[in-house]
């Protein structure tokens, strides 16, 4: 399939944010809406800091907007509808350590974590929401003439839009990342053929 698309033009450039907390102790943040924590602002400084960059695509999460201010400190930042971490409902703000006598919690970590939490979104229904969200800022940046973005957002935001959208297959937790990596894609989005990620690092 890879072979047929033709290359767009456009290059993708996904950031995960900085630590938070939550992620130090091991938690399910989630749709919490933590702040980074020193750690993860430093994180963020150590990445890089480019006072060239323009223009930035955030998630509305603190997290994601803070470590885009730190890497990008002059950019002019856009928040993209849906790009949000996923809903652990009840389980958000709690470790699994916290969570080890809660039967639910047990059927959900034994079935992959991909059933829906209580209360919140099932790996599907977050998949959706996020490969929509993508799509869309992809195609309406083209549109408007650009050709390399940058969207700072969450662990998530990978895994759900490479699990579903790359044009290789690996499992959906292989395309986790650290606090503050990357992953660069190069968007193929011709007329009347799939939305494809191409995998460049």
């Amino acid at each position: 399939m890879a072979e047929t698309l033709r290359d767009d033009g456009l290059e993708l450039l996904f950031i995960r944010h900085g630590q938070t907390p939550g992620n130090a102790l091991g938690r399910h943040v989630g749709a919490l809406d933590e702040p980074l924590s020193p750690e993860g602002r430093e994180q963020a400084r150590q990445a890089g800091v480019q006072p060239d960059v323009p223009l930035v695509y955030v998630s509305k999460m603190q997290r994601a907007r803070q470590t885009a201010a730190i890497m990008f400190p002059n950019a002019h930042q856009v928040v993209v509808p849906g790009v949000e971490e996923r809903s652990f409902g009840r389980f958000g703000g709690h470790s699994p350590e916290e969570l080890a006598d809660d039967e639910e919690y047990r059927a959900w970590r034994d079935g992959g974590c991909a059933g829906r939490c209580p209360g919140g979104e099932s790996r599907d229904e977050f998949a959706d929401r996020m490969c929509a969200a993508v799509e869309t800022l992809c195609r309406q940046a083209y549109a408007r003439g650009e050709r390399r973005i940058i969207l700072v957002a969450h662990g998530g935001t990978m895994m759900a839009s490479l699990y579903r959208l790359a044009s290789e297959e690996r499992d959906y937790y292989d395309w986790l990342v650290d606090n503050c990596g990357s992953r660069r894609v190069r968007v193929s989005m011709a007329e009347g053929a799939p939305f494809v990620l191409h995998v460049m690092e």
